[in-house]
């Protein structure tokens, strides 16, 4: 009997051991396991080094990206070290930010609520060697910590290394400065938008498109659009809420700019979408002249129209293959019914044309082939207008018109632009033969724009001259009293760069 009652307190005696010690300490090492693989935040490390810009200076375009947190508690540093090599250590005060972008200047510091800049000052970086990077944090009291070390290969032209999540492997790139890498970062929150989706229908009213705009990476988000016929004028927008995608009703239009745009997040590379969607044979954007093997001291150029009463913009445009962006500001564009011509040498181009009437742009486009070759225009990546020549095209060295398929030599014009677009407007005149006495000379515009209105002499003086408003569509008195008695006068209607000139006769 007092056997039992022995065993059975030290059952109960073990019993409690296990509660009261054991137990805490399973507990303990489970806990410790869980915030050991979560940790509040991640340390300062490299992710992106960009040493060789092509299309820009180096001190316009070096940069050095540092992902600094991925949770929303402040980093627990007063300031962070960066050093290049045995170079002395650079050194910035925590920003609190995401990311951490050093630049030569702060006029190129990506402007985004999450990222920080700092200057790398007179450090260069290397563009034909390997490389090392080390960066550590430092708090008052406590000494250095979180030691992120990197090396680099040799960097390849216009290309940027990023790393591969939290590995020592990199990737060969295009540059993203201040924003996440999805493709190779974890932890990145990201909704962004796909591809767009179109296809074009022939009706009894023309060509109608029927659009869809898809979301990634999330369920909801608020979207603004914008949908513009670049050739009738007529612009649908709107925003609102969508769940997975947005079917926008049919939309007609010949060409349509198709934009839309979601609230910026850590990557805002697809945030934005920017799209042209061109009919067969209706390119807002065309090649319009192209001298390949102009006589010497004439350098090589390359004409294109805009032939919309749209403004186009030139940062989204290049030639496929050849050189860079037309324009590195996005406020930059070619207007309605104007020509630009582009060529590597501008200043030699200005001189030798000797007027300054003609846009011209310089641009390192390469050499064009004199016996045969071609040349394309892309939006994005998107191919609007191509063309090509060979040796029946044209003789040197004669330049050509891609429309006519015949030589031309109209730098900065269009012979006859009626033959390459619909004019931006329509008029009629009262009369083109008038008496100083008799009935006034009145004119009926009808236009979308607004339309400049001359009287010119027979010498092309402008002696009188008006702005016509969008939808007028009215008669206007052109007043005669300063033209001479008699003889030849002219009427010119103007919409953008598009101009037409029509002849009068002022009898007694």
């Amino acid at each position: 009997m007092f056997k039992r009652i022995q065993e059975s307190c030290d059952l109960q005696a073990f019993l409690a051991f296990l509660l009261s010690v054991v137990l805490p300490l399973v507990v303990l090492f489970f806990l410790m396991m869980l915030f050991s693989c979560s940790p509040v935040f991640a340390c300062p490390r490299v992710v992106e080094v960009f040493a060789d810009p092509v299309d820009r200076s180096d001190r316009e375009g070096e940069f050095v990206e540092l992902r600094l947190g991925d949770g929303p508690e402040e980093p627990p540093f007063d300031s962070i070290a960066v050093q290049f090599e045995e170079k002395t250590a650079l050194l910035f005060a925590n920003p609190n930010k995401s990311r951490l972008v050093l630049v030569h200047d702060s006029a190129y510091c990506p402007q985004r609520e999450s990222v920080a800049c700092g200057l790398l000052g007179s450090l260069s970086l290397p563009n034909s060697r390997s490389t090392y990077w080390r960066t550590w944090t430092l708090r008052k009291g406590e000494g250095t910590a979180c030691l992120d070390s990197v090396g680099l290969a040799s960097p390849k032209a216009g290309s940027s290394f990023q790393r591969v999540k939290e590995s020592d492997r990199w990737v060969v790139t295009q540059p993203t400065p201040g924003e996440a890498n999805p493709l190779y970062e974890e932890g990145v929150r990201d909704c962004g938008l796909d591809p767009l989706e179109a296809s074009a229908l022939t009706s009894g009213n023309g060509m109608e498109w029927k659009i869809r705009i898809s979301m990634t990476g999330c369920d909801s988000a608020l979207l603004n659009y914008r949908v513009e016929d670049l050739f009738g004028g007529k612009v649908l927008s709107d925003s609102s809420v969508i769940y997975g995608g947005l079917e926008i009703p049919e939309v007609g239009g010949r060409a349509l700019r198709v934009r839309a745009e979601l609230p910026c997040d850590e990557a805002s590379g697809n945030d934005r979408l920017d799209t042209l969607l061109v009919s067969s044979g209706n390119s807002p954007l065309i090649v319009s002249e192209v001298h390949h093997c102009p006589q010497e001291p004439e350098p090589e150029w390359v004409e294109v129209y805009n032939r919309t009463g749209k403004n186009l913009p030139m940062e989204k445009f290049h030639f496929c293959g050849r050189g860079g962006l037309w324009s590195k500001n996005s406020s930059d564009s070619i207007r309605p019914y104007q020509s630009v011509i582009f060529t590597k040498d501008s200043l030699g181009m200005r001189d030798y044309l000797g007027y300054r009437d003609a846009r011209i742009v310089q641009l390192s486009m390469g050499y064009l082939n004199n016996s045969s070759g071609s040349i394309s225009v892309c939006y994005g990546e998107q191919v609007v207008d191509s063309v090509s020549w060979d040796k029946s095209t044209v003789a040197c060295p004669q330049g050509f018109n891609p429309v006519t398929g015949g030589a031309e030599y109209t730098p900065g014009f269009q012979r006859n632009a009626n033959s390459k677009k619909d004019s931006p407007f329509t008029y009629k005149l009262s009369s083109r033969v008038i008496r100083r006495d008799g009935t006034p000379l009145r004119v009926w515009v009808e236009s979308e724009f607004p339309v400049d209105l001359k009287l010119l002499d027979s010498a092309g003086h402008v002696l009188w001259k008006t702005r016509i408003p969008p939808q007028s569509n009215m008669w206007w008195g052109v007043p005669l009293k300063d033209l001479p008695k008699t003889g030849v006068a002219f009427i010119s209607f103007a919409a953008g760069s598009y101009e037409n000139k029509v002849g009068i006769l002022l009898r007694p």
